[in-house]
């Protein structure tokens, strides 16, 4: 399997947890959490491509805003 692949895999199976964890975990604090989470899915979608296109540089480390 390609590193671009794998990238893909894993950040694909990150976001199907989030969603299970929605449904089990329902409370507003733990929505709010997950919320923030998927913030980075945009971010997350633009470098895959660069990924893909190896022009990658630098991709911004979660947490480190």
């Amino acid at each position: 399997m390609s590193e671009y692949n794998l990238y893909v895999k894993t950040i694909n199976k990150i976001f199907e947890n989030l969603e299970k964890m929605k449904i089990g975990w329902p409370n507003i604090d733990n929505l709010n959490y997950i919320e923030s989470i998927e913030e980075y899915k945009k971010i997350i979608s633009k470098n895959s491509e660069l990924f893909k296109t190896k022009k990658v540089e630098e991709i911004e480390e979660l947490g480190n805003d």
